[in-house]
């Protein structure tokens, strides 16, 4: 496969380089890059977890923390899953924070998944940086990208395994 770029960087893309089976990812949020191109992972794997992350996905949690600043959001998402003793409650956290346990690629990126009727509200925050940023999409664009990634890698299995 090489390189898959899905999206439009100037908003909201994934880029994938694979390596037989092994698979380098990163997020274009405003041009701005997120993750470590360095890093691999098995391919089977990043696919299982973009599935999951898809599947998972809790759209009520997204209607409930959107009224929110975007500090406000960050500070209730990552100190919340990270100070969580309650199973179910990290579990809802991490289902709109996408970077979390992907991929070793965005290890220390965060990356919030606001998806409510209205919009796709992305809350992001590079490695290293004290910068909380944010964009507003297309409602649906992130998880709709995502999806098209995810078939593109499903058809491109298919086609290797025959």
């Amino acid at each position: 496969m090489g390189n898959l770029i899905i999206g439009d960087k100037a908003l909201f893309s994934i880029r994938l380089e694979t390596d037989g089976h092994f698979a380098s990812a990163s997020i274009f949020c405003e041009h701005e890059e997120l993750g470590n191109n360095d890093e691999y992972t098995l391919l089977h794997t990043l696919i299982s977890l973009i599935e999951t992350k898809i599947n998972n996905y809790d759209y009520s949690l997204a209607d409930k923390i959107n009224h929110l600043d975007k500090e406000s959001v960050y500070i209730y998402v990552v100190n919340g899953y990270e100070e969580s003793t309650d199973w179910r409650e990290s579990h809802e956290l991490e289902s709109i924070w996408i970077t979390l346990n992907l991929t070793p690629c965005f290890d220390g990126e965060i990356f919030i998944l606001l998806s409510i009727k209205q919009c796709d509200r992305v809350i992001w925050k590079k490695f290293n940086s004290k910068v909380i940023r944010e964009s507003f999409l297309p409602p649906g664009y992130v998880l709709e990208h995502m999806r098209s990634l995810l078939n593109n890698l499903l058809k491109q299995q298919i086609k290797t395994s025959h």
